[in-house]
């Protein structure tokens, strides 16, 4: 079976780390467009390792019906026990579909970093990167002075810190994150109670999707839309605990 079989289609996962603004987003974007030009007869999406969605259980959904799923990291510097894990994903997510039996073949390209012509891609970049100006000719004229809100602590009475690590993406926290994101903006009050933050893998991960609350010292786990919404009315302006999704309290 090879990349351009129609009669076997394939189609290729870029699994990218995610980050907080849209740099990460375009830049993954670009790369599926290019690719797509490059293998017409393929099925060309990306998806997140952490912090952003889609994830690759919603990526893999999205492959539809294929032979073969093909899934490509694209960072640097890879990551053994990640890549271990991210199988799990694969086959947890193929098992939980209506006939396992019948889901495409998926398999795990070899980590960017260990592919033998990134150093030539690189030295091609650096060739380029000789003709380019010096970084004084292109910066902003006010490169010394920076926004005023960097030095104000925003108003909050609590921090609500998300897991967006690998597992809890990979459950869901993506969307998540961005109906918390979306309903602060909507709300006054709501800006008031909390100051909202992404976090790195907070450990417990079979509670996955994962909040925490401080001062309170709360974490919750097993998150879903309905559970958000509970804790964002009742918790945080009057401090009623969502015990059904109550995991651990500090101290």
């Amino acid at each position: 079976m090879t990349l351009s079989d129609p009669t076997h289609r394939t189609a290729v996962i870029l699994l990218s780390r995610g980050g907080n603004g849209p740099a990460a987003a375009e830049e993954l974007q670009t790369l599926q467009e290019r690719m797509r030009a490059l293998l017409p007869d393929c099925r060309v999406t990306g998806a997140y390792v952490d912090r952003a969605e889609p994830s690759l259980p919603q990526a893999l959904d999205a492959c539809g019906p294929v032979g073969r799923i093909v899934v490509q990291p694209v960072f640097v510097p890879g990551d053994h026990a990640l890549e271990r894990w991210l199988r799990k994903v694969a086959l947890r997510w193929r098992h939980r579909q209506p006939r396992p039996e019948a889901t495409p073949e998926i398999v795990f390209a070899p980590a960017l970093g260990g592919l033998a012509g990134l150093a030539d891609l690189l030295a091609q970049a650096l060739h380029t990167a000789a003709g380019l100006p010096d970084v004084a000719k292109t910066a902003s004229a006010r490169w010394q002075h920076d926004p005023v809100a960097w030095s104000d602590v925003p108003v909050h009475e609590r921090h609500v810190l998300v897991c967006m690590g690998p597992r809890c993406t990979a459950l869901g926290a993506g969307a998540l994150w961005h109906r918390l994101v979306r309903r602060r903006q909507d709300d006054s009050a709501l800006r008031k109670h909390a100051m909202v933050l992404q976090t790195g893998c907070q450990y417990p991960c079979n509670h996955g999707p994962l909040m925490i609350v401080y001062p309170d010292g709360l974490w919750y786990g097993r998150l879903d839309a309905a559970a958000l919404d509970r804790i964002l009315d009742e918790h945080l302006p009057a401090g009623t605990v969502d015990e059904a999704h109550l995991v651990h309290r500090t101290g």
